[in-house]
């Protein structure tokens, strides 16, 4: 058994493989494409669909030979000879995504057989050395070709491929550490590829199929992580030290970038900051932080709005009239593309710098914090000018109740629910916002009461409109504008939301009041009379919104048209009708 260090034997000097593009005697080819090829988004899709999830390792093996055999026979540019042995070898001057392709599947059918070989060996009682000597020459079979494909991707691979490299390469390095005794060694390598999971999961909540499959992974490498730390502490050693925990001010901003005594960028988080190397990942921050500029909403544009005494002018003076939906919308996209290119490069930065992951960490959250303020933004002003649209009545209303279609309104609110629970899980800032939670309770209550009104539920929707109107008449503290503008600012929409859900209230309150009693009463005279009652609804028009008029303006109408027969209901109905509309003419 190999018992040098598995980085002296297998790791492949990149500084001195040879570059691609530069031909012998100096002459420079043309510079092909980089190829992109990021093998743990394929190694996690494929370990998932085929045994890896239900732990059955023997098929994982079989589908990776069974793909190899397929790449490497189109690969073919001649045929063989039948019962003949030809080594497969890549040609490195002409590697495309296919050769890398070949070498991950070689090295997770090393790693299967590995796996495969270790569950027998240790759930035998006759298991020998013999057994373990096999199960740990495959491991280092994985290691050697994943250190292959890392010499590859740098050749060839762009940048993203190469940190896939590396980290793949780190986890395949780890088990070999592992299965030698090496628990330092091992115990640092699996937890730098572990890092890059969670990451990965963090950043794929969307998606249930990739979330599931990152987790089963990390429950496994967690556990091989466990183990190392147990032998480490049996024998005396300390992993490396944890960065002390940060003292956060609460009145600080969440992230800011100043230049410190030599000029150099450092990075802030909640007041406290972070080790955070890279020059250039700092000024990509410094970008998108001074990008928030721009936001056509200014702080005195929601000072104003938040106190103004008529609610319904101040919307349409300062958002309607002064840019719209359209506008206000396209303003965020501008700010959030710079924020998710931030992102980005903190997840490039966490793969190709495994000694700096936890402060990039801590960057990443903070990050993540301030783009779910400012979707939460966004959706709770979007909400307001939403329900100021329905207020005037300007969008789709139900024919037969009156009231206005709530379906888009609905959407935004479901929209504010998720993001607020992402924020109310914050252990240390989750209770700023249980002011936000509550008016969107109170929102959601109130559409609903309308939506369920306009289609029938009369019970429910009365109730719900009921407890909504009670809430919305409780006055809402105005938050206090403090050094942490970006959550000041969630705040004061908040509270413009429920200022503006109360001007809707009082509008179309008395409206479902009258819905529900009209159904009452006519529940009512079925039980009595056990016939049909006449439809006043359609008698009198009311799906139209009345207008206001003047006693002699009946009188008019009276005279313009004669009275009407009561001999018959339907011309007592079209004669009542007729006089009713002329009141709109």
């Amino acid at each position: 058994m190999a018992t040098a260090d598995a980085s002296e034997t297998y790791d492949v000097d990149m500084d001195t493989a040879e570059q691609p593009g530069v031909a012998e005697g100096g002459e420079h080819a043309p510079e092909r494409e980089k190829l992109d090829f990021a093998v743990l988004d394929y190694v996690n899709n494929t370990r998932f669909k085929h045994g890896i999830r239900s732990d059955e390792y023997g098929r994982y093996h079989a589908y990776c030979s069974k793909r190899l055999r397929i790449l490497r026979r189109q690969g073919r540019t001649a045929p063989i000879k039948p019962n003949k042995y030809v080594k497969d070898e890549i040609d490195e001057e002409n590697v495309d995504a296919r050769s890398l392709e070949i070498l991950t599947l070689t090295a997770e059918r090393c790693w299967s057989h590995a796996m495969e070989l270790k569950s027998r060996c240790e759930s035998s009682q006759s298991a020998g050395p013999t057994e373990r000597h096999h199960y740990v020459k495959r491991f280092e079979r994985a290691f050697k070709t994943a250190s292959r494909l890392e010499a590859l991707c740098h050749k060839f691979g762009d940048t993203n491929s190469i940190n896939n490299a590396r980290v793949y390469r780190n986890f395949m390095e780890g088990n070999v550490h592992f299965e030698h005794g090496r628990f330092a060694e091992a115990y640092a390598s699996l937890s730098s590829y572990a890092n890059v999971m969670e990451q990965r999961k963090r950043s794929h909540q969307d998606d249930r199929v990739l979330q599931e499959a990152y987790a089963s992974q990390l429950s496994n490498v967690n556990a091989a992580i466990k183990l190392c730390s147990f032998h480490m502490r049996a024998a005396g050693v300390t992993a490396a030290a944890k960065q002390p925990a940060r003292e956060d001010d609460p009145n600080a901003e969440l992230i800011a970038i100043v230049p410190d005594d030599s000029g150099n960028l450092a990075v802030y988080c909640r007041g406290s900051h972070v080790n955070v190397t890279s020059q250039f990942l700092l000024q990509q921050l410094l970008d998108a932080i001074n990008a928030t500029q721009k936001l056509v909403v200014t702080e005195d544009v929601l000072t104003r709005l938040v106190n103004a005494a008529d609610v319904d002018a101040a919307l349409k003076g300062e958002l309607f009239d002064a840019f719209g939906t359209d506008a206000l919308l396209s303003s965020y996209e501008e700010i959030m593309m710079p924020i998710s290119e931030v992102i980005d490069a903190i997840h490039s930065e966490m793969m190709s710098s495994i000694d700096n992951q936890e402060p990039l960490r801590q960057v990443e959250g903070v990050v993540a914090y301030v783009k779910t303020l400012l979707e939460m933004e966004k959706c709770a002003l979007v909400q307001v000018m939403t329900l100021h649209t329905m207020f005037h009545e300007h969008g789709k209303v139900d024919k037969n109740s009156g009231l206005p279609d709530c379906g888009e309104a609905l959407r935004f609110t479901h929209m504010l629910k998720q993001h607020i629970a992402t924020l109310m899980g914050d252990s240390k800032m989750g209770q700023i916002f249980l002011m936000p939670q509550e008016v969107t309770k109170t929102v959601n209550g109130l559409l609903l009461g309308m939506h369920k009104l306009a289609t029938g539920e009369h019970n429910d929707g009365m109730a719900l409109m009921n407890w909504a109107n009670n809430r919305l008449q409780q006055q809402i503290e105005h938050p206090k504008k403090q050094q942490t503008l970006l959550i000041w600012r969630t705040l004061v929409c908040f509270q413009l939301l429920h200022n503006t859900a109360r001007l809707c209230a009082a509008r179309f309150y008395k409206r479902t009041v009258a819905i529900y009693a009209r159904h009452t009463l006519q529940l009512a005279d079925k039980e009595d009379d056990g016939e049909a009652p006449l439809d006043f609804a359609a008698v009198f028009g009311l799906e139209k919104r009345p207008l206001p008029a003047k006693p002699i303006l009946l009188d008019l109408a009276y005279i313009h048209y004669q009275p009407p027969q009561m001999g018959k209901k339907t011309s007592f109905i079209g004669n009542v009708k007729s006089m009713f509309n002329s009141f709109w003419q």
